[in-house]
């Protein structure tokens, strides 16, 4: 089984970069990452927050994840593929592509 990613980033604001996402099983969304590059969150394409779902990457897990578990699992995925590939680069990305097997 393949899965596949494709974010790119969309805005930046002082609450931080807006990514837009997609997946290859079709589930989208937005989430932005804080200007100190350790906290997403999903939200709009205009960098709104939607609900309490958050990952902080200096604790390491989702906080009040979302009930739906495909959008939980995607969100996470995302979120760790922007923030891990920002610590490679020394910045945050403006494209990411990744495929899993």
């Amino acid at each position: 089984m393949t899965a596949a990613l494709a974010c790119r980033k969309i805005l930046s604001l002082e609450a931080g970069s807006v990514y837009a996402w997609e997946t290859a099983e079709g589930v989208t969304g937005n989430i932005l990452i804080d200007p100190e590059e350790s906290v997403a969150r999903p939200c709009t394409p205009e960098g709104l927050t939607l609900g309490d779902m958050l990952l902080d990457k200096n604790i390491g897990n989702v906080q009040n994840p979302d009930p739906d578990p495909e959008l939980r699992i995607a969100f996470l995925v995302v979120a760790s593929a922007i923030l891990q590939e920002g610590e490679r680069q020394g910045r945050l990305p403006h494209k990411i592509t990744r495929t899993y097997w």
